[in-house]
């Protein structure tokens, strides 16, 4: 049974404009949101980056899938070569160019280094999405809009009183 093939450019494409809709979504309600003070001095890039790290990460998610999917692709292509070269050792002589003198080897080959090149490519783009992911990650966790409010937590109470020493234990 023969995988159906993704369309990877129509895929990358929607990733991307979801990506983007993400960004821009949170930079037009940037100016909405307020600091403890009352203020609204917060830069873009933070606001951006509260749900641009979604769509970033989501980009890594489908880059790498569609890596994984082209590398299959280009497996089963060397399979399709390595079978080819079992039958018939005469089609996978090298030439005097190195390249296979068989056509239909040759071109086995050069679909797997097409294939090869694609994988790298989304691997690449998988990666770059994911630094940037981990960036947005950090600046959301650094502007400290986010952070929860110091509630001091002490399970140990030293009592004393005039004829009374001791230590509660809360919990």
């Amino acid at each position: 049974m023969k995988r159906q093939r993704l369309d990877a450019r129509g895929t990358a494409a929607r990733a991307l404009l979801c990506a983007l809709a993400l960004v821009a979504s949170a930079q037009s309600s940037a100016t909405a949101q307020t600091t403890r003070d009352g203020g609204t001095d917060k830069p873009w890039y933070v606001s951006a980056s509260q749900w641009g790290r979604w769509g970033a990460l989501a980009g890594a998610v489908g880059f790498t899938a569609l890596a994984v999917i082209r590398n299959d692709d280009a497996d089963e292509v060397f399979r399709g070569l390595l079978v080819l070269c079992g039958n018939a050792s005469q089609a996978c002589v090298p030439g005097a160019d190195g390249s296979y003198v068989d056509p239909g080897a040759e071109t086995l080959y050069q679909e797997t280094l097409r294939l090869d090149a694609r994988a790298r490519t989304w691997m690449i783009l998988g990666q770059i999405s994911l630094v940037a992911a981990g960036g947005m990650f950090l600046i959301n966790l650094v502007s400290g809009e986010n952070e929860p409010d110091n509630i001091p937590f002490a399970p140990l109470e030293l009592v004393a009183g005039p004829r009374k020493l001791g230590l509660k234990v809360r919990f």
